[in-house]
This record gives structure tokens, C-alpha cells and sequence, in this order.
């Protein structure tokens, strides 16, 4: 399987659907030297930490997962689920600009270079020093550098520290939250993880129904608007500007962005890290300690 999606993956780039990086912006080597000197990316238990304490403290925040596919589209690129444009392009500069003191965003530098957990490998949320560079060079201007959390809290952990993640999941169920994502997760796991409110998302170009999704959210939070509330966002990189779209109207709540492990839990076997992970089956160990 692992081989299969990495021979599609070498195919859409030749065709041109999966665009390489060579076009990103480049950093200088006393820019380089900076960074290698000052970075440190959070782990994936100091980043749940932070966010579970915001969420407890009842205050206003996210966890946004930026990967190259938002960078790509920042930059006007098309990334494989979802095609450019120029507002699209904009927002999504806006939401990697935006901050917040309880904004938790990840990002995808996990490398030798920048740092990474044991177990991550190639394909298994690390990439090259090349690509953590490339994508610095696309987004140091525009973010905070003491300040970087791992885009992939969950899914480490759902790999290597199981109990972990179960216990965040337990957590976040019992915040009841409004979940925003693909209209194909079943009602069986929608109810499981989150509650019995789903705003449904279409499983890609999320981006052409994201006035219609943001109207039906805000319609939700407006029945409870006196009252902290937490959302679930699952919906691809159009997630990204949703979450910014609701922080910039002022909602008292916190928007929490799932993303691929919620496919594995959903039976649909979508990325490469999931193979390496053991597979669904593997993964899916942690519904059954959910009962327990």
C-alpha cells in the first residue's frame, strides 16, 4: 500500500497535479543559521497541555494545522483536494497571519534540521531539511517564531502514546462539540468523538461552500452565544480560514482542527502515515479504549 501511494504521488506530480516545491521562496544562509539557532516546535503532549488548559480556562482560541497544502494554496498553487484562487489564496494568508495568545499553530517543520519525535520517519509526519526550509522560506515572515507547535499532535500520538490520545479524546468529547467536517463520517462516530451536531463538508474544494458552512456554524453558536463553546473542525485546508473567519467575529469559543487521523477512525485509509502507523485496524484500537 505504502509503495502504491508513493508511485500515485510521483505520477501526479509528473502530470502536474501535485506541484513540487521548487518554486517557493528561498531563505538567506544568515536567515537559515537564525532560525536553525532559535526554532523549537512544541511536542505533542506540550501542545494538547496548552490547548486543553485554554479550553479549561474558557478562553477564546484554536489549534491551526498548517501543512504544505496551505502554504501551497497561499501562494496561489493548487493543492491536490482543492484549486486555488486568488480569495482563497488571500484568506489563507490571513489565517496563517492571524494571532492570538491562545492560537496554538502547527506547522509542517518537523525535520533533522528544525527537530522531531522519536519514531517520525519519512512520510511518517518528517520531511527533508530541503522541504522545512522551503516552507520557512514561504511563511517566517508572516508567523511567530517562538511560538510553533506540531501540526500533528494527534496522529503522533494515536501512534506512539495511545492512552494519551484516548485521554484527549475523552476530553475533548465531554467539551460537547459542534463538529464541522466531511459529510461522509458516520453518525456511529460522529456521536463517539463529538456530539450529534454535524455541519456537513464536502470531502474536497471545501472552499466553494465556505460561506454556506460559516453561516450554518454561526447559526449553531448563536443558540448557545452566552456560553463557552468548542467546534471540531475536519474539512481540509479551507478549515484553516473557517477558524479565522470565527475568531474575527468575536465568538466566545474554541475551534479545534482534527484532521487525517479522523479518516482512519472513519474506515478511509487516506495517507501514507497511516500504512506506517499499522493501518486502520491498528489505529482504530483507540474507539475500543474509548468504552472502556
Amino acid at each position: 500500500m505504502v509503495l502504491i501511494k508513493k508511485t500515485i504521488k510521483k505520477i501526479l506530480v509528473f502530470f502536474g497535479f501535485f506541484k513540487t516545491k521548487n518554486l517557493w521562496p528561498k531563505l538567506s544562509e544568515k536567515k537559515k543559521k537564525y532560525l536553525v539557532q532559535n526554532v523549537k516546535i512544541k511536542s505533542s503532549l506540550e501542545t494538547l497541555t496548552d490547548i486543553q488548559n485554554t479550553i479549561l480556562n474558557k478562553q477564546v482560541g484554536a489549534y491551526m494545522r498548517f501543512g504544505d497544502g496551505d502554504i501551497f494554496i497561499m501562494l496561489g498553487k493548487d493543492d491536490i483536494l482543492h484549486h486555488a484562487n486568488k480569495q482563497m489564496a488571500k484568506e489563507m494568508r490571513e489565517a496563517i497571519v492571524y494571532r492570538n495568545s491562545n492560537v496554538h499553530k502547527g506547522f509542517p517543520f518537523h525535520s533533522k534540521l528544525f527537530g522531531y519525535e522519536n519514531g517520525m520517519s519519512e512520510n511518517m509526519h518528517l520531511v527533508s531539511d530541503a522541504d522545512a526550509l522551503r516552507f520557512f522560506g514561504a511563511t517566517y515572515s508572516l508567523i511567530d517564531l517562538k511560538k510553533i507547535y506540531t501540526p500533528v499532535a494527534l496522529h503522533y500520538l494515536a501512534t506512539f502514546d495511545q492512552e494519551a490520545c484516548v485521554q484527549f479524546l475523552l476530553f475533548l468529547k465531554n467539551t460537547n462539540p459542534i463538529f464541522v467536517g466531511n459529510m461522509n463520517l458516520s453518525s456511529e462516530l460522529l456521536k463517539k468523538l463529538f456530539s450529534e451536531i454535524h455541519i456537513k463538508t464536502p470531502d474536497n474544494n471545501s472552499y466553494l461552500e465556505i460561506d454556506r458552512i460559516e453561516n450554518e456554524l454561526i447559526q449553531e453558536l448563536d443558540k448557545k452565544k452566552n456560553v463557552y463553546q468548542v467546534v471540531v473542525v475536519a474539512m481540509g485546508c479551507p478549515g484553516r480560514i473557517l477558524q479565522k473567519r470565527i475568531l474575527n467575529k468575536g465568538f466566545n469559543v474554541y475551534l479545534f482542527d482534527f484532521g487525517s487521523l479522523l479518516d482512519a477512525l472513519n474506515n478511509d485509509n487516506t495517507r501514507l502515515w497511516i500504512d506506517l502507523a499499522g493501518g486502520i485496524e491498528n489505529l482504530k484500537k483507540i474507539l475500543k479504549k474509548l468504552d472502556n
